[in-house]
């Protein structure tokens, strides 16, 4: 594990301190973008100041990376749907309530248990389809309202982009560790961010532009530094830990945020809703693994 602090080596340490960057950057996240007129500028920007920043940590680790050039393809195949995930979640996160998104966001689990029994044929698993009913249960019930389900288009993207997030993943799982761990996580932040950028024509003068003149300024940055951070401590947080005992726990972010976004960002419509949601949410996932 190269340099690290031996202090960093208990998945409960990495757990928790992923923990905490995970819900900054829910909060922050909306702050951050609440406001912007572009909001593939402001993709761009984030994943720029994530990518960029957790390279400060890449000397801690020995630097390995794949010789075998079909990892770099694989790689590369998994960032135009990390791409598309994260151009879909900054319009997301802008229109919808960091305690609406914090439990939509945990849709991909259903997929996931979808792609597993359809795809990688896995055997069916009582507990797993009931799990995964639950997380879709759970919102369904929480966009229910006065007899009628009230969807807009945001929570559709909401829908698509759990769908895309778990086909990057898919492609994505195990490579981790083939590299030098946070020259990984720039390559899956700054390689989408150049393919938005692209695609989008966003110029670098759009770029400094949106973060000199910004008053937001420093949620991107709190924002940005918080992604790459709890990608790094999640992944640690996996490879210390046991997927039984680290996912569960993690399910927990849901309701911690549905409150911290009803006390710091005063979420207060449809709080009990969002809070037996976020529940049922937790019992699904714990159910899943």
């Amino acid at each position: 594990m190269g340099n690290f602090p031996s202090f960093f080596q208990s998945w409960q340490v990495n757990f928790f301190t992923y923990l905490f960057f995970l819900i900054l950057f829910f909060q922050f996240y909306k702050l951050a973008v609440r406001k912007v007129k572009k909001d593939g500028v402001a993709t761009v920007l984030l994943q720029l100041i994530a990518g960029i920043s957790i390279l400060i940590l890449s000397p801690l680790f020995s630097f390995t990376f794949p010789k075998n050039p079909r990892i770099y393809l694989l790689l590369t195949t998994a960032c135009v749907f990390y791409a598309l995930y994260d151009r879909l979640q900054t319009t997301i996160r802008k229109n919808l309530e960091v305690s609406v998104y914090s439990i939509l966001d945990q849709l991909w689990k259903v997929f996931l248990i979808a792609f597993g029994l359809l795809i990688f044929k896995e055997p069916f698993v009582l507990n797993k389809i009931l799990g995964a009913l639950l997380i879709l249960g759970a919102n369904v019930y929480l966009f229910y309202k006065k007899g009628k389900f009230r969807f807009n288009k945001y929570v559709c993207f909401g829908f698509l982009s759990a769908f895309i997030f778990i086909i990057a993943i898919s492609i994505d799982i195990g490579i981790s560790k083939q590299f030098n761990l946070p020259f990984y996580i720039m390559f899956t932040l700054v390689v989408p961010a150049l393919m938005i950028a692209l695609v989008e024509k966003i110029s670098f003068k759009e770029l400094k532009e949106e973060f000199l003149f910004s008053k937001d300024k420093k949620y991107y940055l709190i924002t940005g530094l918080s992604w790459g951070l709890l990608i790094f401590f999640m992944l640690r947080a996996y490879r210390f830990g046991q997927v039984t005992v680290v996912t569960p726990l993690a399910a927990t972010s849901v309701l911690i945020n549905v409150i911290i976004a009803y006390i710091f960002l005063k979420e207060r419509k449809d709080k009990f809703k969002k809070i037996l949601a976020a529940i049922l949410v937790i019992i699904g996932v714990y159910l899943t693994v």
